[in-house]
Parts: structure tokens; C-alpha cells; sequence
């Protein structure tokens, strides 16, 4: 069972491990272009030094976001191996996995278990994101974004040479359909290339932006999607420490690589609740 598990998880990561390979390879091939030799007819200055830096950045981001992912995946926070003590206040009664399960844990049908502060099953990688892998959800859409918008910026320096030579409709046609304009014979295969690689990086730079900037708000909010979709912020105490539930106590320094160390305060199956409001007593009238 678990060696299927792992093979079914193991597949979306070994996916993307190829993506990012390509993904550097091109890249590698658009820098030593730009350097030594010039793209449709515009001479680039030659003899100018390999631009090691950006490939080394687009390494290490890539890294990361590999690294993070296979975190994710391996990092399960479903309730296998974890000792439940008993119903308390708040809790709930699974009766798929026939037990009873702690405030913010819920059946996973896909996964076949409960998961500890569950949000959601991510298809892309086969894992539910709950309470011991979000630091590595939220990191992966993080340096994922950021290498997608480095190929994306990359490749757009070329496709923007391209258009001294186009009119800016040939242009905008090449990045919105460059299937077509490669059909009908109007690019050469090269180009299709550049724009496609274009295209397909802005596409992913949108998709990881924006699930990053729904899920920091959440984590700044103390919420799960669930909870955000019902309204509730009874486990919001404050964006410190909403932070530190979800990033662990050196949550600053995450983001640098997912090798750091950085305990979480909680234990996933209990977790502090903000004080309720007291409402002012009605003043007594006077008669």
C-alpha cells in the first residue's frame, strides 16, 4: 500500500522534475544565444561573459521548488500514526475511518483518511495540504512563481527583438495562438519555441500567483478555505501568530530553503482559539 501511495505521488514530482529540466535547458540555450550570436538579424555584443548568475538562480529556485515539493508529498498530515486520546470539546466523528477526530480534521476520500487541519487534496501532486506540509505548499508556489516569471521575462526579451521585425499584430497573434502562426508558415520553428515557452511560464507565473496570494491570505487570517468559505475566525490570533502556526517559529527564514529547520508550536490536533468578545452589560434604567 504504501509503495502504490508513493508511486502515485512520486508521479506528478518526477512530472515536474522534467518540466524544470527542460525548463533550464531552454533557458540555458536562450542565454548562450545571447551572448555569442544574434537572434533573426540583431547583432548582440559578443565576447561578454556567460551570465552564470541567472542560471544559477533559476537553479536554485527550481531546486527549491523540487525540494519543497517532494516535502509536501512526503510530509503527510493525516492522522496515520497519531494518537487520538479521545472526544473532546469540538470534536468530530469519522465514520469512514470509524474514530473520533480533533477540531479542524476532516476525511480526505481521495487520500482514504483524515487530515489534521485539512484545506484541501491538491490533484496536481496527489497529497492533501493540511497541518504538517502548508510551509512547503506555500514555498513551492512561491519559488515555483518566481522561476516561471524568470523564464517568462527571459523568453520575452527574444520575442521582443522579434517584433522590430513584425508589426506589433504579428506580434500579439505569435504569443496569444503560436500553433496557428507556426501552421500557416508564418514563424519559423525557433520562434514558436521562444513564444510557447513564453506562454506557457506566464500561464503557470498566473496560476502559482494567485493560489499563493489566496493562501497567504488565509495563513495571515488563521483560516482554512473551508473555515474562509463559512466566515469563521475563531483560531485568528493575530497575523504573528497565525504565521508561526503555519511557518513554525522561524518563519522568516523559510522562504530561503526548505532545509531550515522550523518546529511548529502545536501538535495539529489541538489549537488555541481567540477570546470571545464580551458585550457591554445593558445599563439598567432608571425609573
Amino acid at each position: 500500500m504504501a509503495g502504490n501511495g508513493w508511486s502515485r505521488n512520486a508521479a506528478p514530482l518526477c512530472a515536474g522534475a522534467v518540466l524544470g529540466g527542460a525548463l533550464v535547458l531552454e533557458v540555458f540555450v536562450v542565454l548562450f544565444q545571447l551572448r555569442q550570436e544574434d537572434v533573426d538579424g540583431h547583432e548582440h555584443e559578443k565576447g561578454q561573459p556567460f551570465p552564470s548568475l541567472s542560471l544559477v538562480s533559476l537553479l536554485f529556485l527550481l531546486g527549491n521548488a523540487l525540494e519543497n515539493a517532494r516535502r509536501f508529498i512526503t510530509a503527510s498530515p493525516s492522522t496515520r500514526g497519531v494518537m487520538l486520546a479521545g472526544a473532546g470539546q469540538g470534536w468530530d466523528y469519522c465514520y469512514s475511518c470509524q474514530t473520533h477526530v480533533p477540531p479542524r480534521c476532516a476525511h480526505c476520500f481521495s487520500c482514504s483518511v483524515c487530515v489534521l487541519r485539512r484545506d484541501h487534496h491538491c490533484t496536481l501532486l496527489g497529497q492533501c495540504l493540511g497541518y504538517q506540509n502548508y510551509r512547503y505548499f506555500l514555498c513551492l508556489l512561491l519559488h515555483g512563481a518566481a522561476a516561471l516569471l524568470f523564464g517568462c521575462l527571459l523568453n520575452a526579451k527574444v520575442v521582443m527583438l522579434l517584433q522590430q521585425e513584425g508589426t506589433p499584430v504579428h506580434t500579439i497573434l505569435l504569443l496569444v495562438v503560436p500553433w496557428l502562426m507556426l501552421l500557416i508558415g508564418q514563424v519559423s520553428f525557433a520562434t514558436f519555441i521562444y513564444a510557447f515557452v513564453t506562454d506557457v511560464c506566464m500561464v503557470g507565473f498566473l496560476f502559482c500567483t494567485g493560489f499563493l496570494l489566496f493562501h497567504a491570505l488565509l495563513t495571515l487570517r488563521g483560516q482554512t478555505t473551508k473555515e474562509w468559505f463559512e466566515g469563521d475566525r475563531q483560531y485568528h490570533l493575530g497575523w504573528l501568530s497565525n504565521l508561526q502556526d503555519v511557518l513554525g517559529e522561524r518563519w522568516y527564514l523559510v522562504w530561503l530553503s526548505p532545509f531550515i529547520a522550523s518546529p511548529l508550536p502545536g501538535d495539529g490536533i489541538t489549537f488555541q482559539t481567540r477570546k470571545p468578545k464580551c458585550e457591554p452589560l445593558a445599563k439598567s434604567r432608571g425609573y
